[in-house]
């Protein structure tokens, strides 16, 4: 490869703006990169206080459910349906056994 190649074209470089963005104009861009960060932190998840963790560790696990947003009903999902059945079947042939 030849020099000409390998330098830098002056037509390709940065121009450079009069002045610096201020933060207050930085952070109303959703763009820049203090807006995505100031985003980023708000989202964050929080760690809880002690005495949160205790009050939580003395809750029932039903209590628990409802306030992390679900619907208080466990084991409701497939698996548990077709262990529900699984047992039903042997519960059944264990009844005809003893017949």
């Amino acid at each position: 490869m030849s020099r000409n190649k390998k330098s830098r074209k002056l037509g390709s470089m940065m121009t450079v703006l009069e002045r610096k963005p201020k933060k207050q104009e930085r952070l109303a861009d959703p763009t820049s990169k203090e807006s995505r960060r100031k985003k980023a932190q708000e989202q964050r998840k929080k760690q809880q206080g002690v005495a949160e963790r205790k009050k939580d560790a003395t809750m029932s696990a039903r209590e628990r459910d409802t306030k992390a947003g679900r619907q208080g009903a466990r084991h409701n999902g497939p698996l548990a349906a077709k262990i529900r059945q699984l047992n039903a079947e042997k519960r059944e042939q264990e009844q005809a056994s003893d017949e």
